[in-house]
C-alpha cells in the first residue's frame, strides 16, 4: 500500500464511516486532523477520485479498496509528499520500467540494461525499445502505447 492509501484509509476509519461527503473529506484531512491547508486536502480528493481509489457519487466519495484492512502505523501522519504521487509527473519512460518491473520481476537496472540492447539493435527510441521489452514480458501497457506514439512523433 502506499502513502495516499494509508492516508485515505486513516481517514474513512478514523471517522468510522463507509461514505463521506467530499466537504467532510476535505474539511476532515484539513481542519480536524491538521494535515493539509483546505486546498492541499482538495487536491488529496482529486488525486484519490484520479488514482482510482475513491469512487464518486452525487457529492459522496467511498474508497475502492477494502480500507479497513490497511495497517496503520502508530502517530501516523501523512508527508506532503503524497500529494505528488500523481502519475502523470512521473517520465513516460519510468512508467514503462515500472510496468515491466512489476510484470517480469526483473530488477529495474536489468531491465534498462535489456532496454538499451533492444534501442541498439533496432535503432528506435529508449520508449519504444521500452515498449517492446514490456510486449516480450507481457506487460500491459495499453494506456501508455498512445503516450509512446505521440511523443516520439512530437520529436
Amino acid at each position: 500500500m502506499g502513502e495516499l492509501e494509508t492516508c485515505l484509509a486513516l481517514l474513512f476509519k478514523r471517522k468510522g464511516k463507509n461514505v463521506l461527503s467530499e466537504k467532510e473529506l476535505v474539511f476532515s484531512a484539513s481542519m480536524d486532523f491538521r494535515w493539509f491547508t483546505p486546498k492541499e486536502a482538495q487536491s488529496l480528493l482529486d488525486l484519490g477520485i484520479r488514482k482510482g481509489l475513491l469512487e464518486r457519487t452525487d457529492g459522496l466519495v467511498k474508497p475502492t479498496f477494502d480500507y479497513k484492512k490497511v495497517e496503520i502505523p502508530m502517530n501516523y501522519k501523512p508527508t506532503k509528499r503524497v500529494l505528488t504521487e500523481d502519475r502523470d509527473d512521473v517520465s513516460l519512460f519510468a512508467r514503462l520500467l515500472e510496468a515491466i518491473s512489476a510484470t517480469s520481476g526483473l530488477t529495474k537496472r536489468d531491465a534498462v540494461a535489456r532496454i538499451n540492447k533492444i534501442q541498439e539493435r533496432l535503432g528506435v527510441d529508449v520508449e519504444v525499445a521500452a515498449l517492446a521489452l514490456a510486449k516480450e514480458v507481457g506487460a500491459d501497457t495499453s494506456k501508455l502505447e498512445d503516450l509512446v506514439r505521440k511523443e516520439v512523433l512530437e520529436r
